[in-house]
């Protein structure tokens, strides 16, 4: 039985339960993740406030990671889904549980608190009709539309909603909607989109900026001129597919309007052509894949070991952004300013994303969580292309995505080593508030050096939530450094969130 006087425990001080509990270690138990998991929660129901609950916990999924299991269970009410209620239970490659993840709603707020409309439900007609008005209010255009019956927390009750997903065009977006069933209105809405055989080709490494280590370039309207030719590298494109096409294990740039093609797999282009940013896509996804998996994310334990779709010029705009809709899941790159994709800073930032929706599906629906990405972002480019740049330009995000003119004074779009503190600093845009994000993890990463700090922080990522917050995330860096390398640094990490405010 677990004594939570012994352990580190996080209480929701509204619903007084406790919220996460680590800091133990159960002895190892018998049989697949999910049977440990649940003769934990049974045994523990008590301590964990869910003892009215086991029943109303049903299994979804368990994830692995280099660590550890990720067992979770989602709460019902009377059969419906609580939206953002769920267990998981963290257990260790030795059967041993040792972190629980507690988000569910006690039943007595959810008996009194759910709300009982006295107007006449609508009809199934009437609900698809609602349904579809209110998609084409956010730009709806013949997409799947996609619905599921929930309980969504609203105003001190608890709602009776149908969470719609759709995407839109002008503005480009993925829409969930929270439209209550009684009455039809849309009571929440997020946008979850997120701004990002061998051949031959030509790329940047990881832009000419800091290929030629110049501050002075600028993007001509896009045209190539002789100041570039130092900064193009010819590199192998790996396990490319038959057909002569930039299709591979990892990458596919076929989703791109009249994409490149050769025969003899020879895609040797200058940044003028379009076919340029199509070949930077696929090296640098394909090189960064190859890299995480070299750090033991491979096979079962693979995050995104899949080929993913690419968009190397989806609009003028100078937007990009993976798409996490479950029939896209692909990354879209735009042309405004100089082309996205012409900086491999921008090429990885969106790949984060993705790999963090691998993950935990829909991952970063709270405000910190949002920024969590940006900064996950921020910094899987800037520690995978350390080695290329000289000291200062280390802690510069996208050096050349923001040289559109000549003159633009604009160092970089961001920095690795921000001196913004928690919560003060705080402004509650996701891109300036992951500054804060990145910066505790380029001083993980000066502590534990580059392979280490990569592997941490991403199995730190299993150990999350869709609504996660930078507690959680330091948190989790701290178990995931414990687990893998027997907590040496312990100390060290939590003074570095500590510093930061965090913790």
């Amino acid at each position: 039985m677990l004594q939570l006087k012994n352990c580190s425990v996080r209480w929701d001080k509204d619903k007084y339960i406790p919220k996460k509990i680590s800091g133990f270690q159960t002895v190892s138990g018998t049989g697949t993740p999910r049977a440990i998991a649940m003769a934990f929660l049974k045994k523990n129901a008590e301590a964990l406030k869910i003892i009215d609950l086991i029943r109303d916990l049903k299994y979804e999924k368990t994830g692995e990671s280099l660590g550890a299991r990720k067992v979770l269970f989602q709460q019902y009410f009377r059969g419906t889904p609580i939206h953002g209620a769920w267990v998981a239970v963290h257990v260790d490659h030795r059967n041993r549980v040792f972190m629980v993840r507690n988000d569910t709603v006690p039943i007595d707020s959810l008996e009194e608190r759910v709300h009982k409309s006295k107007a006449k439900p609508l009809s199934a007609v009437s609900i698809q009709a609602i349904i579809k008005k209110r998609a084409k209010e956010h730009g709806w255009k013949d997409s799947p539309i996609r619905k599921e019956s929930m309980i969504y927390a609203y105003k001190n009750t608890y709602r009776k909603v149908w969470k719609v997903k759709f995407g839109a065009v002008k503005p480009m977006a993925i829409w969930i909607l929270f439209i209550d069933k009684s009455t039809g209105h849309v009571i929440d809405q997020h946008n979850i989109i997120k701004k990002g055989v061998t051949g031959k080709g030509r790329v940047f490494i990881p832009n000419p900026i800091v290929a030629l280590n110049r501050d002075d370039l600028y993007n001509m309207l896009d045209r190539d001129a002789g100041v570039f030719q130092p900064a193009y590298k010819e590199v192998a494109l790996h396990d490319l597919k038959p057909g002569g096409y930039l299709i591979g294990p990892y990458v596919d740039t076929t989703a791109t309007r009249n994409p490149a093609f050769s025969a003899e797999l020879k895609f040797i282009y200058n940044r003028y052509n379009n076919h340029f940013e199509e070949v930077m896509a696929y090296y640098h996804i394909d090189t960064v894949q190859r890299y995480i998996q070299s750090l033991g994310f491979k096979g079962k334990r693979g995050i995104l070991n899949r080929s993913i779709k690419v968009n190397a010029h989806c609009g003028p705009e100078d937007n990009s952004y993976y798409n996490p809709m479950p029939e896209k899941k692909d990354l879209n790159f735009g042309d405004g300013g100089v082309d996205d994709a012409e900086d491999a800073d921008i090429i990885l930032h969106e790949y984060g994303h993705a790999l963090q929706d691998d993950i935990i599906s829909g991952f970063g629906q709270s405000q910190e969580g949002g920024a969590m990405g940006e900064g996950f972002g921020d910094y899987l480019a800037a520690s995978f292309f350390e080695e290329y740049k000289t000291t200062p330009r280390k802690v510069r995000f996208a050096e050349w995505d923001v040289k559109a003119a000549r003159g633009n004074k604009a160092g970089c779009l961001r920095y690795l080593n921000s001196p913004k503190h928690y919560p003060e600093n705080m402004t509650g845009e996701v891109h300036d508030d992951g500054e804060i994000w990145s910066a505790c993890l380029w001083k993980v990463r000066k502590l534990l050096g580059r392979k280490k700090a990569d592997t941490v922080i991403l199995e730190s990522h299993f150990y999350l939530t869709q609504y996660c917050d930078f507690q959680d995330g330091a948190e989790a860096i701290i178990v995931a450094e414990k687990n893998l390398y027997g907590g040496k640094n312990s100390r060290a990490l939590t003074k570095i969130f500590e510093d930061r405010g965090i913790l």
